[in-house]
């Protein structure tokens, strides 16, 4: 009996998660405007994106932003992740590293925002980029937090073999680091990708990413036939087609990387 409830329990939450999604996809197929009426299947509305360049440009400052952010966060945390667990007086960057987590989003945008008015910064793509990785860079050391698993006995010998540390680093430790490494590649860039709040506060006047531009149209409703609800269902999808491609390769790279694991062990 327990377990009929417990299995009733988890298909209940999935579908709270999944049906609102699947809704939302399923209108953006719909003919008609209004989400509340079905007219019939088109494609129409995502006709309408692709010859939209307001709505082109803000996924390419999306989808830019986020590779950028990706890359460098996990660059910055990569070594200080490695040094920090070889070094235990330094574990208290661990501890520093919670805060930019844990505390609320909007207090770190509105002290961002600060900062770049105080320096005279402009605010754009590249106050975005900055803002983005500020927050990115510990999410990007706590996932790395794996790199502590890597051989020591391995770099040892490399380095009695007299291989120099950039080699080491690229033929022993990056390898041996290469789930933490892509998996915060793919976390920080989904919340880039994702992210509203910083963007909002970061982003200066005309500037648009795919959050801010759904944000600015959901406003607004029907204003034009770009903002109304089921042409928003159709941009909204495109968000979750790229988070799902993301967490599916990611889960492919995963469970490749277990399956030739289990080889090598047998």
């Amino acid at each position: 009996m327990p377990s009929k409830i417990l299995r009733a329990y988890t298909y209940a939450l999935l579908a709270m998660i999944y049906v609102p999604i699947a809704f939302m996809v399923v209108m953006s197929f719909n003919d008609s405007p209004y989400a509340g009426e079905w007219k019939g299947f088109t494609v129409k509305w995502y006709k309408l994106l692709l010859a939209d360049s307001r709505a082109l440009e803000a996924f390419n400052n999306s989808l830019t932003i986020a590779i950028a952010s990706a890359i460098v966060s996990t660059l910055i945390a990569l070594p200080a992740a490695y040094h920090t667990s070889k070094t235990p007086k330094l574990g208290v960057l661990n501890a520093l590293t919670a805060p930019p987590i844990v505390i609320p989003e909007i207090t770190e945008a509105v002290s961002l925002l600060v900062l770049f008015l105080y320096i005279g910064f402009p605010l754009g793509w590249v106050s975005v980029f900055i803002a983005h990785t500020a927050f990115n860079a510990a999410y990007a050391y706590v996932t790395l937090t794996v790199i502590r698993g890597a051989d020591e006995n391995l770099v040892a010998a490399a380095r009695t073999l007299g291989a120099s540390r950039f080699y080491i680093w690229r033929r022993v430790i990056i390898p041996l680091s290469m789930p933490g490494i892509v998996a915060s590649l793919m976390l920080t860039f989904m919340l880039s990708f994702t992210n509203f709040i910083k963007t909002l506060f970061t982003k200066g006047p005309g500037f648009e990413t795919l959050p801010i531009l759904i944000w600015n149209r959901a406003r607004r409703p029907g204003l034009t036939e770009l903002s109304s609800q089921n042409a928003l269902n159709a941009l909204t999808t495109l968000l979750v087609l790229v988070s799902i491609s993301i967490a599916t390769v990611y889960t492919v790279i995963v469970l490749r990387r277990s399956r030739t694991s289990r080889i090598v062990g047998a």
